[in-house]
């Protein structure tokens, strides 16, 4: 994991009996990775992986199977894994559905993949570390070209002004990674109408009081107005 990563992550990680090894940044820990296999270890790699996009995809068939009437789906990127698995079950099960991938400003290695016309290295520079991934792979490219209708990013500030809006009035507990849906809601309804019936998928929970607290000072963050319910 790189340093950044949020504390109880890492706590967690160990807990569980895993060999946890940080790096200074997630370029680093994704070279570190490639270290590791060179000595005979088996990666399960995050995201360039059909079975692991598959695994994923299983998000968006309970979302299909319990909200049927869904028009517009958002879902987070990092590496495209998530968005990859979610937006295959989604449009398979309900093809009128839209799809939305979102980013964070210096995270955004999906929609600049997109405007290259393929996956390429970016400096990462976003507070969200849990999306920060260095580049997308060829099979999360292949996906979200082929079944994501657009790639939103937002700033960092607010993102976190998202996760606080999820905290005071959807009473969920999220990082920034998964913030980052709020204010890309609000632009979903602006370019499909107040009519949408809209579902985020919130990802990550494992910032601790005062990761968000830290953040919120930082940003001098206030919630967004409460035009986007969350279930």
């Amino acid at each position: 994991m790189p340093e950044s990563a949020p504390v109880r992550s890492v706590e967690t990680a160990r807990a569980a009996g895993a060999d946890v090894r940080l790096a200074p940044g997630m370029a680093a820990a994704f070279a570190l990775q490639d270290e590791l296999v060179t000595t005979g270890m088996t990666l399960v790699h995050p995201f360039d992986d059909r079975e692991v996009v598959a695994a994923q995809g299983t998000v968006g068939l309970e979302l299909a199977t319990d909200a049927p009437d869904v028009t517009d789906v958002l879902v987070s990127i990092g590496g495209g894994g998530l968005v990859s698995g979610v937006a295959a079950a989604v449009r398979a099960l309900l093809p009128g559905v839209r799809v939305w991938g979102v980013e964070t400003e210096g995270a955004d290695a999906m929609s600049r993949a997109v405007a290259a016309g393929g996956p390429v290295d970016i400096e990462l520079t976003s507070i969200v570390s849990t999306l920060s991934a260095p580049h997308v792979s060829q099979l999360t490219y292949d996906h979200v070209t082929a079944l994501v209708d657009d790639v939103l990013v937002v700033p960092d500030a607010d993102a976190v002004r998202g996760t606080l809006t999820l905290a005071e009035d959807g009473r969920v507990w999220a990082e920034p990674a998964a913030g980052c849906l709020v204010p890309a809601a609000h632009g979903v309804l602006e370019r499909v109408g107040p009519g949408a019936h809209l579902g985020l998928v919130v990802c990550g929970g494992n910032a601790s009081v005062a990761d968000v607290t830290g953040w919120a000072a930082r940003f001098t963050a206030t919630p967004f107005p409460a035009r986007v319910s969350v279930a």
